[in-house]
């Protein structure tokens, strides 16, 4: 009779197939959020581009007028550097997470492959177990007639 494998490791299996998961979902979260970051750094500096090109094409311009715009480019440029800083964080966070998926993702593999040759024992070990089985069958089956055809030409059991 065929008994089912059971891994017994299959728990921890299970929650390294969970922490996998969990760990995509870190990373896909990281990539969006620098996604947005990065465009907003691209806003950032296409508002300076509009911004210079916004005094330049003004002809009447005032003293306030300069000093506005100075202000106002010095800000974006100060949200620049804060932009593209939080940019670069995110850019270490997505390696960062990158290389846990891939630890945690050895980890899972390593046990998977424990799992497919503790199954593929256990397959050879049934089946050598049913091998023996049916041999022993074979030999029941067929021992009568040899003890029959033994018995006839030794003399033994007619009487």
């Amino acid at each position: 009779m065929r008994r089912n494998f059971i891994f017994s490791m299959q728990k921890v299996l299970d929650l390294r197939e969970q922490q996998e998961e969990k760990a995509r979902e870190a990373l896909a979260q990281v990539r969006k959020m620098y996604q947005e970051q990065n465009q907003v750094v691209q806003e950032i500096l296409e508002e300076r581009v509009r911004a210079r090109q916004s005094l330049g094409a003004r002809k009447d311009m005032t003293q306030a007028d300069i000093w506005l715009y100075t202000r106002y480019r010095d800000r974006l440029n100060i949200d620049l550097v804060r932009a593209e800083q939080k940019l670069s964080e995110l850019s270490s966070d997505i390696s960062r997470k990158r290389q846990e998926l891939i630890d945690i993702s050895k980890k899972k593999k390593i046990l998977e492959k424990l799992k497919h040759n503790r199954k593929a024992k256990f397959d050879h070990e049934q089946q050598q177990k049913e091998q023996k089985e049916f041999d022993e069958m074979a030999v029941l089956r067929y021992q009568p007639e040899a003890l029959q055809a033994f018995a006839d030409g030794h003399g033994i059991g007619s009487d």
